[in-house]
């Protein structure tokens, strides 16, 4: 099992395949960085060139999932690759990625044995591979991850240069499966830098099979979902009421677990069910009010660069408030039933 996941462009990824694409008999890694350079395929936003090492990573993840192959010194398309055909349909490059290009990506990460072994296994029954994502979306269960750092001082650690050696900055990244009770344990930065840049980065938010719930402790709930919403608002809407538990006339939700809950569930994203309950507070505020928090109350304890994850996990009102709670009314029922978005 091997740690190579790194920070990586799918759009640069997919332009690659396009440059190598007009070269039927391959190109020299030198010649390919190059051409993806001169092409503006992989440069900086401020317009200057990346390093070697960057062109060298994209390269390989493209061969490590099968998508490339080397033959002697130079670099080809793998055409018996089914996702390589999908991922070379384009003619331009430069384009957003397309939901069908984000799913060849997504079946490709997914039949990587390293990737497989490092995360994907910890979403699936018995650990058992699969090699789509539109199984892997509807087999998988929530995964719960947890990112470790600390600096112990060692013994000895008097002065000079036995100070420097005395601190060890010690990184840990855990992974298990939401129910399960004991943890698979990664230590070293290659390990942190391997799972959040592979779950997070790939495939959350550039291919968006997975979602990401955090949590003011640090850690993080990832789930399957939809690369494309196959649920509507009204769809989501309806199934979401159906759900609800009421108390005489009212239901509460606490919004952070519920749009968790909700996303598994339907395999939706949060945002897509905080969309929905936004418009119930905009469409009906006699049927749906919301409970506001301070932010303060949302932020303390974490350090000011956690504080934008720890309030995306509310719900923003239209007044800028940030609410932890909403209370719904039974009659809010023939409205969403009957698409009625007014009083």
């Amino acid at each position: 099992m091997s740690l190579w996941m790194r920070w990586l462009d799918f759009r640069a990824l997919r332009d690659l395949l396009l440059l190598l694409g007009e070269h039927p008999q391959g190109l020299g890694a030198s010649e390919l960085e190059k051409l993806a350079t001169d092409e503006g395929v992989l440069l900086r936003r401020d317009g200057r060139p990346y390093a070697r090492s960057i062109h060298y990573h994209h390269r390989r993840t493209l061969e490590r999932l099968g998508l490339i192959e080397k033959q002697g010194a130079r670099f080809a398309l793998s055409h018996s690759n089914p996702e390589t055909r999908a991922l070379t349909a384009r003619t331009r490059i430069g384009e957003r990625l397309q939901p069908a290009e984000k799913e060849a990506f997504a079946n490709s990460a997914l039949r990587n044995r390293d990737c497989h072994h490092v995360f994907f296994a910890h979403f699936l029954p018995a650990r058992e591979p699969v090699f789509d994502v539109t199984t892997f979306v509807e087999r998988g269960h929530a995964v719960e991850v947890a990112v470790q750092s600390h600096v112990a001082q060692e013994a000895g650690a008097g002065g000079g240069e036995g100070r420097h050696r005395g601190r060890n900055r010690s990184k840990r990244v855990a992974i298990r499966a939401a129910e399960a009770d004991e943890w698979t344990a990664f230590d070293g930065a290659e390990a942190v830098q391997a799972i959040h840049f592979g779950l997070r980065s790939w495939c959350a938010d550039q291919l968006g099979f997975l979602d990401v719930a955090y949590k003011p402790d640090g850690t993080y709930t990832t789930y399957p979902k939809h690369i494309a919403a196959l649920l509507s608002d009204h769809d989501l809407a309806v199934r979401m009421f159906a759900g609800l538990q009421f108390t005489d006339d009212w239901a509460t939700v606490r919004i952070p677990e519920y749009a968790l809950a909700v996303g598994i569930e339907h395999r939706v994203s949060i945002e897509q069910t905080k969309g929905v309950l936004r418009g119930w507070l905009t469409a009906h505020p006699g049927l749906v009010s919301g409970v506001p928090t301070r932010v303060g109350f949302i932020t303390a304890g974490l350090p000011e660069s956690q504080h934008d994850l720890a309030l995306k996990r509310y719900l923003k009102s239209s007044s800028g408030a940030y609410l932890s709670h909403i209370h719904i009314h039974r009659s809010l029922c023939w409205h969403v039933q009957n698409r009625v978005m007014q009083p």
